[in-house]
C-alpha cells in the first residue's frame, strides 16, 4: 500500500464529515427550528429536494469524469461552492435559508462522486476494503478534530445562543475548505484539452443511457444498489434528525451532543478500521449483512431511549453500524462494475443514496410533524429490512468484470 496516495485521497474523508457533522447534524437543523422558525418537515424537504437534483446530475457527471480522466476539478469546484453557500447560511433569514443549505448540500454531495471514484486508483484488489476503512476511520477522526475546535468557541460565544450558531456555520465552511486543501494538491492528474469537453459530453450521455438499459446484466447490481438505497433512505434521516430527537426526548443540550458525539465519532472511526480488514477478510456482503442487523437493533433501542446513559450505548453501536455500511458498501460496488466504468456506475451508486436522500428525511419530517419520533423511528426498521432482503440477492463473491 503506497502511503501518501492513500493519505491524500483518505483526507478528503476527513474534510467532507466535517460538514457533515456540523452542517446536516448539528446546527443547520438546530440553526433552522430553533432560532428561524422551520419545522422538520422543512428540513427534510430542503435535504430531500437538494437530493434528488444531484440524483439527476451525478450519473452525468461520472460518466463525463470517466471520459476525461478526470476527478479532481470537479471535486474542487463542488466543494469550494459548498463551502460558500454553507457560509451564506449564517447571514439569511429562513427562506433564503433554506435554499443556501439546499445548495451546499447538493455540491457537497456531487463532489463525493468523483470522490469516490478515486479510490481504485489509490488501491488495489486486496487492499481497496483496508483502504476504504481507513477513508471513514480519518473521516470520523475530522468529527472529532472538528469538535474539538467548535467546543472552546461555543464555550466564549454561548452554546444555545444564535450568535453561536452562525459562528459554527461559518467555522464549517472554513474548516471544510482548508483540510480539503490536502488532497487537493496532492492528488496529481493528467492534463486534458479543453476543446475536448464538448464531445466528452456528448458522448457521456450516450454512454449513460446505454449503462442505464445494461444494469440488470451486471450480476448482483441492481439488488445491491436497492439494498443500499433502503439502508440510506434509513441512516440519512438518523444523521439529519438524531440531535433534535434526543433533544426532544431527553432534553439533551447541544454542550452535551458535543460531548457524546465525539464518542459516536471515536467509536466509528474504530469501527471503519476493523470492517475495512472485515471486508477484505470475509467479504463486504457479510459486512452489510451485519450492519443491517445492527442498525435494526438500534432504532429499536431508540424507541425506548430514557436516559443520557442509555443514549451513550446506542449511539455508540449506532456510529460502528455507520461505519461498517461506509466502509463496505464501495468496494462491494466496485466487485461488481466493469473496471472501465468506475466513474459511471459510481454515479448510479451515488443516485440510489441520493434518492434515499429524498425519500428518507421527507417522510422521517412528515412522520415527525404528524404522528411524533416514535412512528417515525418505526419506519427507519423496515427500511433497514427491505434493505436486508435485497441484499439476499447479492453474490458474496469477486465477480469477473467485464466491459459493458
Amino acid at each position: 500500500m503506497q502511503i501518501k496516495p492513500v493519505f491524500a485521497w483518505a483526507s478528503y474523508d476527513l474534510a467532507n464529515t466535517i460538514f457533515s457533522a456540523l452542517f446536516v447534524t448539528f446546527f443547520f437543523p438546530f440553526y433552522i427550528k430553533n432560532f428561524l422558525g422551520g419545522n422538520e418537515l422543512q428540513i427534510g424537504l430542503i435535504f430531500g429536494i437538494s437530493m434528488l437534483l444531484v440524483a439527476l446530475v451525478v450519473p452525468v457527471l461520472g460518466a463525463i469524469s470517466d471520459k476525461l480522466k478526470r476527478r479532481m476539478p470537479f471535486i474542487i469546484f463542488f466543494t469550494i461552492s459548498c463551502c460558500v453557500f454553507t457560509f451564506l447560511v449564517a447571514f439569511v433569514g429562513l427562506y433564503p435559508a433554506l435554499l443556501f443549505g439546499l445548495i451546499a448540500n447538493f455540491c457537497y454531495h456531487a463532489a463525493l462522486t468523483t470522490y469516490h471514484a478515486l479510490l481504485p486508483r489509490v488501491s488495489t484488489s486486496r487492499n481497496i476494503g483496508l483502504v476504504s476503512g481507513i477513508g471513514v476511520g480519518l473521516g470520523y477522526i475530522g468529527t472529532i478534530i472538528s469538535l474539538l475546535i467548535a467546543y472552546p468557541t461555543l464555550r466564549v460565544i454561548g452554546w444555545e445562543t444564535l450568535l453561536g450558531a452562525k459562528t459554527m456555520l461559518i467555522i464549517t465552511s472554513i474548516l471544510f475548505l482548508l483540510f480539503s486543501f490536502i488532497m487537493f494538491f496532492l492528488i496529481k492528474e493528467d492534463k486534458f484539452k479543453p476543446d475536448a469537453i464538448k464531445e466528452h459530453i456528448t458522448r457521456s450521455l450516450k454512454d449513460v443511457k446505454n449503462t442505464l438499459s445494461k444494469l440488470k446484466s451486471q450480476k448482483g447490481l441492481l439488488p445491491f444498489l436497492l439494498a443500499m438505497l433502503s439502508y440510506n433512505d434509513a441512516i440519512n434521516a438518523v444523521i439529519i434528525f438524531l440531535f433534535l430527537y434526543a433533544r426532544d426526548t431527553i432534553g439533551l443540550s447541544v454542550q452535551e451532543f458535543f460531548f457524546i458525539y465525539a464518542l459516536f465519532a471515536a467509536s466509528a472511526s474504530i469501527g471503519a478500521f476493523f470492517s475495512g480488514i472485515a471486508v477484505d477478510k470475509i467479504g463486504a456482503k457479510r459486512v452489510l449483512t451485519a450492519a443491517g442487523f445492527l442498525w435494526v437493533i438500534v432504532i429499536s433501542l431508540l424507541l425506548n431511549l430514557t436516559d443520557l446513559t442509555n443514549f451513550l450505548v446506542i449511539g455508540s453501536v449506532g456510529g460502528i453500524a455507520l461505519a461498517m455500511v461506509a466502509a463496505a458498501s464501495r468496494p462491494k460496488l466496485i466487485e461488481l462494475i466493469p473496471k472501465n466504468k468506475v466513474a459511471e456506475y459510481f454515479g448510479f451508486f451515488e443516485l440510489t443514496d441520493k434518492f434515499s436522500g429524498v425519500l428518507g428525511p421527507i417522510i422521517f419530517g412528515y412522520l415527525v410533524v404528524k404522528y411524533g419520533y416514535s412512528t417515525a423511528l418505526t419506519s427507519l426498521i423496515v427500511f433497514f429490512i427491505i434493505g436486508l432482503l435485497f441484499l439476499c440477492r447479492v453474490p458474496n463473491f469477486k465477480e469477473k468484470n467485464t466491459p459493458v
